[in-house]
């Protein structure tokens, strides 16, 4: 049944292709991806990548400063703790970075009870179960407040679409480490954040170490990371691409 779903959906899909004057992808990873697929709509694609909303998701009231008055959180932002995520990558890179300096890790993100207490085991045989702060998913305010207290974002996916967290947390002034998969590394330069390959822990606590130690290096990266998002990602500016790929399309007719 479940193949018979699958082929229908395939169908389905190849025939709204086939139709389609111009296919919008929010990224070049996804781009890549249905190239892969129907190579033959290759020439219809065009990238409009997803916005954020700059008014709602920006820097607290007073600039960040190269002083130790702000707490060292580290800040993980998932809409679902599935493995996907690489959670554990985060959690394994915690001991080393907490032998130089000290540092909270806060999680958010929906998890079933096993999950949570798979993550909580690993924290404490790592001996960092008082670094880390497991919280549900918060409140939209809640969370721009997070990505503002934060000093650092840890985007430690080993599969990854889009990633809203990493242009939130750009949006907000707060610098990112991600992995180098999907489109985490079209929404990040070496200015506004640090690349990292999946699945590597050691890297993680490399580049956490580094940037906590260096506020005024993180000041420079999340001021760099929100001119970013206001060059490339407000919803106007999206807007502007989807107007001006719509008089293409019109234009094709």
């Amino acid at each position: 049944m479940q193949n018979a779903s699958n082929r229908l959906l395939v169908a389905v899909e190849r025939r709204a292709l086939e139709r389609a004057t111009i296919i919008t992808c929010d990224s070049e990873d996804t781009r890549r991806r249905v190239i892969q697929t129907y190579p033959e709509q290759s020439d219809k694609t065009r990238i409009v990548p997803n916005g954020v909303d700059v008014e709602l998701f920006r820097p607290s009231i007073g600039e960040r400063c190269d002083s130790n008055s702000h707490e060292n959180i580290i800040l993980c932002v998932a809409r679902g703790l599935e493995p996907r995520k690489g959670i554990k990558y985060l959690i394994e890179a915690l001991p080393a970075v907490t032998e130089v300096t000290e540092a909270k890790a806060v999680i958010v993100g929906q998890a079933s009870q096993s999950v949570k207490k798979q993550i909580v085991e690993e924290a404490q045989t790592l001996g960092v179960l008082n670094n880390i702060d497991i919280v549900d998913p918060v409140s939209l305010h809640d969370l721009v407040r997070l990505y503002q207290r934060a000093e650092v974002t840890v985007v430690p996916s080993t599969l990854e679409g889009f990633s809203k967290p990493t242009l939130e947390s750009m949006a907000c002034g707060t610098p990112v480490i991600g992995t180098a998969v999907g489109a985490v590394p079209e929404l990040l330069d070496k200015v506004s954040g640090i690349l990292i390959k999946p699945g590597d822990s050691n890297a993680i606590a490399e580049a956490l170490t580094a940037l906590l130690l260096d506020k005024g290096r993180i000041w420079k990266m999340g001021q760099s990371a929100r001119r970013r998002v206001m060059e490339h990602f407000t919803w106007r500016s999206v807007v502007r691409r989807i107007l001006t790929i719509c008089e293409e399309a019109l234009a094709s007719t």
